[in-house]
């Protein structure tokens, strides 16, 4: 039997190596194809400690531990032992095995019975647990699949690419081109923009009037509506500098920072949840929410700004304050998409992994880089080792989101309160609490084998005193101690944490994973950087570090062409409404190509020498002339170019979600412009919730009840708030530097129907009737003045008018109807509000979820009743008014920029 077992094994072992064969051919081309062959070649291994595994120690894994740790069945504790990626990364106690050292080794103490008891029903013989533990004792070798140093030849694709697309090239030293109409350009940028429509045989449009220049670089800017004040102030300035100065005060304003800090968190794929199959909140997400408020706001340098979220822990700081800062800002790498529910560890890690390193190459770099994770990259020349001298970087980093995976968990499986980032300085209030932590501890431990014992028996379908099934009564008490235990011992709870990463313990390069698969080991290859671009002044990789510190320096570099041109295009494309690279986030063969390549790297280079200051950047656009063109449409100029690529006028663009909320609120007075501090996602455990559930209910109503900045709304994923996500929010799965912007029936709807939009119109509504002074005409003139920013001619007024007598006599018929139709009925108690009744069905069905919640997988789905928000207008006055504000905020003069 054994000798039959052990052939088996060699065999799964010989054709795992030549089904294998030819994609080692390709990584090894790929490899030296990266300028890096030299350093990749796989350690030698002694034969004879290779043959002892195959003989010795594969059939006492496969006998005794596949059962329960192995891909083929399940991964007991998260641990695979078929696997050796997955015995080094280990399960949810830690590595298996530490190669050398068998004492430190959990496996070698769990066949030994010594903690663990493994295997649970029957130990190992003497001579096995002394063959296990030579194996770690001589470091734990594995068969690896070997590729021949002599193979690789050079791609001439990739060498062609890199000398001839676009994106890759050093920044051209442009010089600003001359024209024949000398009295337009009134900047650099404007000699670039007319040269090219001379070209062309095209003029620009006429300059955009004040009113509507003002609206629109208002909302540009600071995602708000000029009040009627700012718009009597800049009409009344007839300085030749007034339109410099209005821009000096919006880039001035706190709500510049909430603006342009949205665009980077769009980019940064922002959420408060994990997503994906196990939707786990990030409690401590709203830090790096308000760390990029904060360093956009106060203009902090782009370079400092990228190094602070890619090694902020590795920076020097010179108080506790920026230390936190710097910690905080490294939530970039960590708030991504996770599939907690995954089953493997190791393939946990390295999708991970994938989803850094996509992030990071998409938004500062515009490449697609993960392409090459299983394969060489299509179209880019980006290799697959270039993509794992990157993994390197990551796998040598702790991801401390605060989660971890485990297939079908529930409760507060997926938390992991080590993998946090403390940036605030501990309490003590907890100090007293260990007998209680140590009775908690031993009453988690009992309820955790009683669950782990009737989970899988038939005894857990058996009723409980209580009706339920035992089972389901078992996980319950489990997940209360386990939140009783939390409540002692979190962190979160004793000092501020964040979610973020720092240095791993072990620090080392990483294998090729064959076809991207995390098990399937090759080469190693050093940490480094894309060898697409030429970087002559990057530093060389700190081996003691996990190499992000050298990561983020590359970057930033400024003989790095692709930072500043993919963050100057991203500036174009929010003030123009395309980028001068219409694909804001592929700059690759695939993308497309500028369309005035001489004037992006122009405005790259001068956004590098100015400091890397995004508002200069953004000052120099605005001032410019072309940004300041009307968005009237020549007939001339449409049948040439109509999709605007020659900027011969202003685009027009569609507010977006977070500037039509806001704009609501701002024109009834309800906004609250002050930042509220920790998101309502705050209060949520690291648990698994669902979108229909109780923690979903209350979420939206405290995003509808909100009054402050739609930045500030919980943006847990999977659960949006309805104001922003039925304008085409953000993509929060990806970086997502353009929004698609669509036109689809619930829109409508919603600005119909939707509370907000009825109760701030009532609310504007109730404003104006309440100053009697005040004509009705008066009172038009005042929604149009603080909607549309203008005021309305002869013939809107009329028209407005008759509107209102209109509506007044409908609604008193209507009202005189009803109450003629409505039939008499005794009332013994006051009636519940509709604010008491929203409280009390969240409550219940909260308290119910925690007294009900058994299995994730068998949760009751039934979504919660629809509750009908009443928003009545008190006369019929009021209510004609407030229909009339509720058209216009439906409005395309309202919902759209010119």
């Amino acid at each position: 039997m054994l000798v039959s077992l052990i052939s088996k094994c060699s065999r799964v072992a010989r054709r795992r190596a030549v089904r294998n064969i030819e994609i080692l051919v390709a990584v090894a081309i790929s490899m030296a194809c990266s300028g890096i062959a030299l350093a990749i070649e796989a350690p030698e291994v002694d034969p004879q400690k290779i043959e002892f595994f195959e003989k010795e120690v594969r059939p006492i894994l496969v006998s005794n531990c596949y059962n329960c740790h192995s891909a083929d069945n399940k991964a007991a504790g998260g641990l695979r032992v078929d696997d050796h990626l997955g015995l080094l990364a280990g399960g949810s106690s830690g590595p298996a095995i530490v190669p050398g050292k068998p004492d430190e080794s959990i496996l070698i103490q769990a066949i030994r019975y010594e903690g663990f008891e493994m295997p649970p029903k029957k130990r190992l013989a003497d001579d096995e647990v002394a063959t296990l533990v030579k194996w770690v004792a001589d470091g734990a070798v594995w068969p690896v699949e070997q590729i021949a140093t002599s193979i690789g030849k050079p791609n001439e694709q990739y060498d062609k690419l890199k000398t001839e697309h676009w994106a890759w090239q050093p920044l051209a030293q442009a010089n600003v081109p001359s024209v024949q109409n000398t009295a337009w350009p009134r900047t650099e940028i404007d000699h670039f923009i007319l040269a090219k429509l001379e070209a062309a045989n095209l003029s620009p449009v006429e300059d955009a009037d004040k009113l509507s220049l003002l609206r629109r670089v208002t909302f540009d800017l600071t995602g708000l509506p000029p009040t009627p004040e700012e718009i009597d102030a800049y009409v009344a300035d007839e300085s030749a500098n007034a339109f410099e100065k209005v821009v000096d005060r919006l880039l001035s304003s706190p709500a510049y920072g909430e603006r342009w800090g949205r665009h980077w968190l769009d980019i940064a794929r922002y959420g408060e949840s994990t997503g994906s199959a196990r939707n786990v909140p990030y409690p401590h997400a709203w830090r790096y929410r308000d760390y990029v408020i904060k360093s956009i706001g106060e203009d902090k340098p782009y370079d400092q700004f990228l190094k602070e979220q890619i090694a902020g822990d590795l920076l020097p700081a010179i108080s506790p304050t920026q230390k936190a800062e710097q910690l905080t800002a490294t939530g970039f790498l960590a708030l991504g998409v996770k599939d907690v529910n995954q089953r493997f560890k190791v393939r946990f890690i390295m999708d991970n992994v994938d989803e850094q390193i996509d992030t990071v190459t998409r938004s500062v770099l515009g490449l697609t880089v993960s392409c090459a994770r299983c394969h060489d990259h299509k179209f880019d020349p980006i290799p697959t080792a270039d993509y794992y001298a990157l993994a390197g970087i990551f796998t040598s980093t702790d991801l401390c989101a605060g989660v971890r995976n485990k297939m079908g968990g529930g409760g507060l499986d997926y938390y992991d309160s080590a993998m946090l980032i403390q940036v605030g300085v501990a309490t003590g209030e907890k100090a007293h609490v260990t007998a209680q932590v140590e009775e908690l501890q031993a009453k988690v431990e009992a309820a955790k084998s009683e669950f782990e014992r009737l989970r899988d028996s038939a005894e857990g379908e058996e009723k409980a005193p209580n009706g339920r099934p035992k089972r389901q009564v078992a996980r319950q008490k489990l997940n209360r101690l386990q939140q009783e235990l939390l409540a002692l011992t979190d962190p979160a709870t004793q000092v501020d944490v964040a979610h973020g990463v720092r240095d791993a313990k072990q620090i080392a390069d990483t294998q090729v994973r064959i076809r991207g698969e995390a098990e399937r080991i090759g080469p190693v290859v050093p940490r480094g950087f894309l060898s697409l671009v030429n970087v002559p002044d990057a530093r060389p990789m700190n081996t003691s570090q996990s190499g992000r510190l050298e990561l983020a320096e590359w970057l930033t570099s400024s003989q790095n062409p692709l930072t500043s041109r993919v963050i100057a295009n991203r500036v174009w494309h929010y003030l123009l409404g395309k980028g001068l690279v219409q694909s804001v986030d592929n700059f690759g063969v695939t993308g497309d190509t500028p369309s005035h390549p001489e004037l992006l790297d122009h405005l790259a280079a001068k956004f590098v020498a100015d400091g890397w200051s995004l508002k200069k950047a953004i000052r120099s656009v605005v001032l410019s002339r072309a940004y300041q063109l009307s968005a009237a449409a020549g007939d001339s100029q449409m049948s040439v170019d109509p999709a605007n690529r020659l900027v011969w006028r202003h685009s027009p663009r569609r507010l977006e979600a977070e500037e039509l909320r806001d704009a609501m609120l701002a024109v009834a007075s309800s906004l609250d412009v002050k930042n509220p501090g920790a998101s309502p996602a705050a209060e949520l455990k690291m648990m698994e919730i669902r979108n229909n559930g109780p923690e979903a209910a209350k979420l939206s109503d405290l995003a509808l009840a909100s009054k402050h900045r739609s930045i500030y709304l919980p943006l847990v994923r999977g659960i949006v708030p309805t104001s922003l996500g039925v304008f085409d929010f953000a993509e929060q799965g990806m970086v997502t530097g353009s929004r698609d912007v669509t036109t689809v029936s619930t829109q409508a709807l919603y600005l119909l129907n939707d509370p907000l939009v009825r109760r701030q119109s009532l609310v504007l509504a109730d404003q104006l009737l309440a100053d009697s002074t005040l004509s009705d005409e008066a009172r038009l003139s005042v929604v149009y003045r603080r909607t549309l920013g203008r005021t309305p001619s002869s013939e809107e007024l009329l028209r407005a008018t008759e509107f209102l007598d209109s509506y007044e006599q409908v609604w008193l018929a209507a009202k005189s109807q009803a109450s003629a139709d409505a039939p008499e009925v005794a009332v013994d108690q006051p009636a519940e509000t509709t604010a008491d009744a929203a409280t009390a069905n969240t409550n219940a069905a909260a308290n119910a979820t925690a007294n009900a919640i058994v299995d994730p997988d068998n949760v009751d789905q039934t979504d919660l009743t629809v509750r009908n928000d009443s928003v009545e207008a008190a006369t019929s006055k009021s209510a004609a008014l407030a229909a009339f504000v509720q058209a216009i905020f439906g409005s395309a003069e309202f919902r759209y920029v010119k």
